[in-house]
């Protein structure tokens, strides 16, 4: 971590929906009475609950609303937009694929300088995105970020009252949780002595079963948890992680004023909080510094620790300078640790008055996002892995994502246990599953340092980049700021499409390509090799241009999809100028190029988009021939294709092109 400035939260904004429900409503709600003492269990009497006129996308709004009200910033104020939650619920029975959360939101709120794109990592979404946005400000390729969660999680508890059967039912689970919005602005602070003093993250991904939310056999989507597996080793791992953090920071722990969980139940709180004394031999935690605010909240998935901070902030009892632990745990399984001082932050939340303790915002000034001026060279393709024609027997997403991982692996001169950060890119997958990230199954499938108390000293985080077929550069441009920052030597990169329709309804196909890519990138020996520049551009105004959701009406679960007739005409001329800005901010002219690698949507899309570019049909690799859109593969399979027929060498120049739904285009500049 940056030695000189931390990352600060500068802003905290929540939204909690009005109804309330008790625990006692909940289990009466249910087909079959359970006489298990949730209440007591859980300590959770009430929760919040949306779903009527608000859904995830409606509490993500209100949390943003919120954070900017008390925000000293602007919209335009602010360089990357993510969006962390689990839950894509947007209306009734309606779960958004395309365009991602974070677009919408861009173009409603008008952040007109921000990259936008969306991660998924179950409920460790938000710390994973700190995680992220702390790596792009330590290299300079952001000034401040915003991180949003929208977690409209109870439509799983109905689910669950229709389907639960017996004491223990695996979905009982489902019967804790609360809806919220949560949003962050996250900067660099004046100085080392507040903000982010750690943060530690790693992907268990053996445990990645243990809880798994996709849609259900009778409708509507169901999560099935083994709690009393998944709590053990979340505990076990949590406390081991909490102290070796706080060891490398230099804190004691009698410097613990607060210990902030995940809110899941009380009594796994209080089995936390006695592991971590047991392991320091001594009673530092107790119920006075340990936060429990599980009564009338339940668990909020991604955005409990945010929500329970507010509350405690609200309530006087978090103040200014206070150090703050919190423990982080999640499905996949995901662990780790962030330690936190706060600056002013309380005291200013807590001001009333017409400006609400902020300074007068003066107009943002429009600019390019500092990320487009950001040329970090250096970071190298350094292995891919494809499927290739014929040998695709299994069209299950986890199975076609490990045949391409291994297949890089195979390939590559590192182990797998070399990889210190995983992600999936892809967007349509197997039983359109919402948690864990596919990331954390495949670390598991993979055995990529996926048990707790082994021997293995490496770690993985594992987590997903969820933006349509921009997604896998997305991906590429997150994985070259952290290897960047110092924060992982290796990252893998993996895309799995599938059509959802394909059983059930065979008439109406996306048209993707099922299959699989990997990728694993590295610092090339040579520091102007590899990934020199990215740029992405929004063209919200066509934002319905291609749109896509899942509905489960029938009771069986449908991919709805539209695309405009002329989607592909836009394509073409919102890909022009953003190549024109690449091509200009590295000072390249575009017969410079030698190879393009296009989206590979179809071979006539290609041909036209050579004309449109005004470059000759050779420079331009197509992989797509007469077969299905590789979608998120793309570029993987077109690199491939070059590197494997010659058709690049040492010192030439790659021009990488995306364009989906939003209407984004991505591009980068590749030297090899």
């Amino acid at each position: 971590m940056d030695q000189e400035q931390n990352t600060i939260i500068e802003s905290i904004g929540i939204y909690l929906p009005p109804q309330s429900v008790s625990t006692t409503e909940v289990l009466q709600g249910c087909k079959s009475q359970s006489c298990f003492p949730l209440e007591k269990v859980s300590g959770i009497i009430s929760r919040r609950m949306a779903g009527q006129q608000e859904f995830s996308i409606d509490l993500a709004k209100k949390a943003v609303s919120d954070c900017l009200e008390k925000s000293a910033y602007l919209p335009a104020d602010i360089d990357l937009l993510i969006c962390c939650n689990i839950s894509r619920y947007d209306a009734l029975d309606t779960v958004s694929f395309e365009p991602c959360t974070s677009v919408k939101l861009r173009n409603l709120f008008g952040f007109c300088n921000a990259l936008a794109f969306d991660i998924t990592n179950a409920c460790a979404g938000m710390f994973t995105g700190i995680y992220l946005v702390n790596a792009l400000l330590q290299t300079g390729a952001i000034r401040r970020a915003m991180l949003v969660s929208g977690e409209y999680i109870t439509h799983l508890t109905r689910t669950a009252q229709r389907e639960m059967d017996g004491f223990m039912d695996p979905r009982l689970a489902c019967l804790t949780l609360g809806d919220a919005g949560a949003a962050l602005i996250l900067e660099k602070s004046a100085d080392n002595k507040s903000g982010f003093q750690g943060i530690d993250l790693q992907t268990f991904g053996r445990y990645s079963p243990y809880c798994v939310a996709k849609t259900s056999a009778h409708g509507g989507w169901i999560m099935h948890t083994d709690s009393v597996n998944l709590t053990d080793v979340a505990i076990k791992s949590g406390a081991a992680a909490a102290l070796d953090v706080l060891q490398r920071a230099g804190w004691s722990p009698a410097d613990i004023q607060h210990l902030v969980l995940h809110q899941t139940s009380k009594l796994t709180l209080n089995s936390a909080k006695n592991e971590i004394n047991s392991l320091l031999s001594n009673d530092i935690l107790h119920d006075g510094n340990t936060v429990n605010n599980l009564e009338q909240r339940g668990n909020t998935a991604s955005t409990s620790h945010f929500i329970a901070i507010a509350d405690q902030i609200r309530e006087n009892k978090m103040q200014s300078g206070d150090k703050v632990v919190f423990g982080i745990s999640a499905s996949g399984l995901t662990v780790g640790t962030a330690l936190y001082v706060f600056d002013d932050l309380p005291d200013r939340l807590r001001q009333t008055g017409a400006q609400k303790g902020k300074i007068i915002k003066e107009p943002a000034t429009v600019h390019a996002n500092p990320q487009s001026k950001c040329h970090t060279p250096g970071i190298r393709m350094e292995s891919i892995g494809t499927l290739p024609e014929g040998t695709i027997n299994n069209t299950d997403s986890l199975a076609l994502q490990q045949s391409a991982a291994t297949n890089c692996l195979e390939n590559s001169s590192y182990q797998c246990n070399d990889i210190g950060l995983l992600i999936h890119s892809g967007v349509y997958r197997s039983d359109y599953l919402l948690e864990p990230a596919f990331a954390a199954l495949l670390a598991g499938k993979l055995n990529m340092n996926a048990s707790y108390g082994g021997q293995e000293q490496k770690k993985t985080l594992a987590f997903d980049v969820f933006n349509g077929s921009v997604g896998f550069l997305n991906a590429c441009y997150v994985a070259q700021q952290t290897i960047q920052a110092g924060m992982s030597k290796a990252a893998m990169i993996v895309a799995t499409e599938v059509e959802n329709n394909a059983t059930l309804f065979p008439d109406k196909l996306l048209g993707v390509c099922e299959t699989a890519s990997a990728v694993i990138l590295d610092a090339h020996p040579e520091n102007n090799r590899g990934f020199s520049r990215f740029l992405f551009h929004y063209h919200t105004e066509s934002l319905d241009a291609y749109t896509s959701y899942c509905s489960t009406a029938d009771v069986k679960p449908f991919l709805h999809f539209e695309k405009e007739p002329d989607i592909e005409d836009k394509y073409l001329a919102y890909i022009e100028p953003a190549v024109e800005e690449l091509l200009q901010l590295e000072g390249l002219k575009a017969s410079q190029i030698d190879k393009v690698f296009p989206p590979q949507i179809s071979s006539a899309f290609i041909a036209r988009l050579g004309t449109q570019l005004a470059l000759p049909s050779e420079k331009f690799v197509d992989v797509v021939g007469a077969g299905s859109d590789l979608f998120s593969s793309s570029i993987p399979y077109g690199m491939a294709y070059a590197l494997e027929n010659g058709l690049v060498k040492p010192g030439d120049t790659g021009l990488l092109i995306a364009v989906g739904s939003g209407i984004q285009v991505g591009c980068a500049v590749y030297r090899f």
